[in-house]
Formats: C-alpha cells, structure tokens, sequence
C-alpha cells in the first residue's frame, strides 16, 4: 500500500482505526467522482496563515482547489464510505472512540494548486456542533484514486507518495499537514470530518 504503514500512523499515539489498521477503505466502494459538478475555488479560509505563507516566499496562484460539499449534495457511495468508518473505533491513550458528528467533501486539485504547511482549525464545523475542544475533532483523508506523478501529500512532516485508490490517512487535532500537485493530472480526494464519541459500556 505504498508509505501509508501502520507505524507511521501509530506514530502519533493516534491509534489505528479498527483493531486490524483499515489501510485501505476498499476501492470497490469508490464511485464516479470525476462527473460530478466542483464549484470555483475558494479563497483559502483563514488570511493569517496565507500571509505567513507569503512572508516566507511562497507566493502562488492558487492554494486551495475545488470543494464540492456535503449540503450541495454527494453521490451515494460517499455516504456509503462514512457507514464503514463509524463502524470502527478509534484507541487514543486508554479510551476508545467512536466517529459521531460527520461532514464530508470531494476535493478536486488540479495541476498547480498548492497548499503548503497548515493546520486546520474547522471554524465552521465546529460552530455547526459545537465542539469547543479541536482535539476532539478528526479528519480521514482518502485517496480516490491511484497515486500520479506530481501528487504530493505530507503529514505531521511524515511525506506520502504512491498510494493506491482507496487508501486514506487521519489526524486530530490541528495536526500540521500540506498538499501539493505539481502534476499534469487533478488529484481527487475525499475527507470526512468527525466529532470524537467516547465509547461506554452500555454500546457493547
């Protein structure tokens, strides 16, 4: 499955999503996602953080690509991947978490599109469920695709490259992350977003 080992995510003390680290979603899952209509680009949502990108040289045309949301509609199949995943648990320390709250999106990056070091602070998901606390909020970012030549994705400065279709990583938190195509292809991904539910005994 390429660079996407169980140790490196472990690494975090995040834990692996279900007992046997689900790598891989599972491609046969994965529907259209090329047909579907993206919006324009969004200017990237906080100007704090893109104007410490340019006060250190990185002056692009374009940081973020286009986000087709949950509310404007999805295809079935995206519903479909979030089902498998509230079905898993998630060990951090000594508790065990559940994925509760969701929200999900396809994210289409064409070629040029770069967006360096960030972390994510959900400003408008954590309103919508009120979740004060950005360590009890996830993100799972799935590869629709086969890996291209100039698709680039980094996390917590871990690099990933050569993943296969279906494959996925998560953070929490404001777990620092980039992206990047440098390619002559658009690079597809799709992220869930999730609020952390601590497992209880009365759910076994």
């Amino acid at each position: 499955m390429g660079t996407l080992t169980k140790n490196k995510i472990e690494k975090k003390s995040l834990g692996p999503l279900n007992l046997i680290n689900m790598k891989n979603v599972g491609a046969d899952l994965i529907g259209d996602f090329t047909a579907i209509d993206y919006p324009e680009r969004r200017q990237f949502p906080s100007n704090e953080i893109v104007n410490r990108w340019k006060n250190i040289g990185h002056n692009y045309v374009n940081y973020t690509g286009l986000l087709r949301e949950e509310y404007r509609g999805v295809p079935d199949w995206c519903h479909d991947i979030v089902s498998r995943f509230k079905t898993k648990y998630i060990p951090i320390g000594d508790k065990w978490y559940f994925l509760q709250d969701t929200s999900l999106s396809l994210y289409k990056m064409p070629p040029g599109t770069i967006m360096p070091e960030h972390e994510d602070t959900y400003p408008r998901f954590r309103e919508i469920y009120g979740e004060s606390n950005v360590d009890m909020i996830c993100r799972i970012l799935i590869f629709l695709e086969d890996w291209k030549t100039g698709h680039y994705f980094e996390l917590d400065r871990e690099p990933y490259v050569k993943w296969s279709k279906g494959d996925y990583l998560w953070w929490r938190g404001d777990t620092s992350h980039l992206a990047a195509n440098l390619g002559i292809e658009d690079r597809y991904t799709m992220q869930i977003t999730s609020t952390l539910s601590t497992w209880k005994k009365e759910m076994q």
